[in-house]
């Protein structure tokens, strides 16, 4: 079987999928976090993401927003106000050079009792080698925090629930149906280029407008989040086709 042509980290992966119609009206604005790449984005977002090119488990993510005069800087449950984006810049240059980092388009996620939540799709290659959706799970971002992440206090919660304010059952069931489908399709789309990984993590955001939006793929992606679940089926059917018995 033919490896994986390079690696690639966040804004290599952007780059790579957004080639494709399918899934690029689905990709938030994604470039390298240069000071004049952030400058082009806080004109045309009201917020951004700064986020390690290469990092997992949503450590070392800035959030930035803009307000009448000033700009927020966010990370962790820690936030700061600076006068200018120049000033917010040189507070954290150093870990954006070290770290390789990008900037993304913020996207408003919707809420559950108040609090931020995204889409974990896992999409697994079953005995055949082709793709199957094994299992959903939605993050809800702990009280004032920005990210969702499990490891950084994210609650692992049915999707179901968190969507259970905004969709009636119906409409509920297609639209979980529809991020599974997305979900799968970005997963095809990059494992073209990583032909050896036999699973893809793939986390979706949805706004205010029900609009889907692929934040990242991971190509090592955790299964034991959906352990937390009380119902194991979907654990159960990951931990099956990680054994390649899919």
């Amino acid at each position: 079987m033919k490896k994986e042509t390079y690696k690639m980290g966040k804004l290599g992966k952007y780059e790579y999928m957004k080639k494709y119609t399918m899934i690029r009206a689905f990709l938030p604005d994604t470039r390298k976090a240069t000071l004049s790449n952030i400058k082009i984005m806080m004109k045309l977002y009201k917020s951004v993401f700064l986020k390690p090119d290469e990092g997992t488990g949503g450590h070392g993510i800035y959030k930035i927003t803009r307000s009448k005069s000033s700009f927020i800087l966010r990370t962790g449950s820690n936030s700061r106000t600076f006068s200018s984006l120049n000033d917010l810049y040189t507070k954290v240059q150093r870990s954006l050079i070290r770290d390789k980092y990008i900037v993304q388009e913020g996207i408003d996620l919707l809420k559950h009792n108040n609090r931020p939540f995204d889409i974990r799709v896992m999409v697994q290659k079953n005995r055949k080698g082709s793709l199957d959706v094994t299992g959903i799970i939605g993050r809800q971002a702990k009280r004032n925090k920005i990210v969702t992440n499990y490891h950084s206090g994210g609650t692992p919660l049915p999707v179901e629930t968190l969507l259970k304010s905004h969709l009636n059952e119906k409409s509920r069931k297609k639209y979980i149906q529809s991020i599974e489908r997305l979900g799968k399709d970005a997963s095809i789309v990059l494992g073209k280029n990583y032909r050896s990984k036999r699973a893809f993590g793939v986390d979706i955001a949805v706004d205010h407008k029900m609009n889907p939006w692929i934040l990242e793929i991971n190509t090592k992606p955790d299964m034991s989040i959906f352990n937390t679940l009380k119902n194991k089926t979907m654990y159960n059917r990951i931990r099956r086709y990680s054994e390649n018995k899919g």
